[in-house]
């Protein structure tokens, strides 16, 4: 992992999943939509593996490392996608709204706007229902 990329990871406080505060100590610590560092698809597929699983879902990416133990549909649901993106797979199991607001705990960063396929603003089919 960069180092850029674990300082930020690092100052966010991030914790294990079974611990009460995912992600920060307060909800003015999260990070923010806006301050999403850029991470590529070639820097995402280096984490495929169950030490390290990062995942692409609607150009977001998403460090689920800690989240593969406690996935409800079993970890190798979520190892089939490592290192990947996994937009498809999530949409079409009908994730709850509960499980998009725990996605939040979770991201990392975003794709380029250049390797966006979901975040374009130009085709309203793909971009409608996406998650904020």
């Amino acid at each position: 992992m960069s180092s850029a990329l674990t300082n930020l990871l690092q100052s966010l406080r991030i914790v294990p999943f079974g611990s009460k505060a995912m992600v920060a100590s307060s909800e003015k610590e999260r990070l923010k939509v806006t301050d999403l560092p850029e991470i590529s698809l070639e820097e995402v597929a280096q984490h495929d593996s169950f030490d390290d699983c990062w995942v692409v879902i609607y150009d977001r990416v998403y460090d689920v490392t800690h989240f593969l133990r406690d996935h409800p549909g079993g970890e190798d649901v979520i190892m089939d996608h490592a290192g990947r993106d996994a937009t498809i797979a999530f949409h079409g199991t009908g994730h709850s709204r509960d499980a998009v607001e725990l996605m939040r705990n979770f991201l990392i960063g975003e794709l380029p706007v250049k390797q966006h396929i979901f975040r374009t603003g130009q085709n309203k089919v793909l971009s409608s229902g996406i998650p904020e």
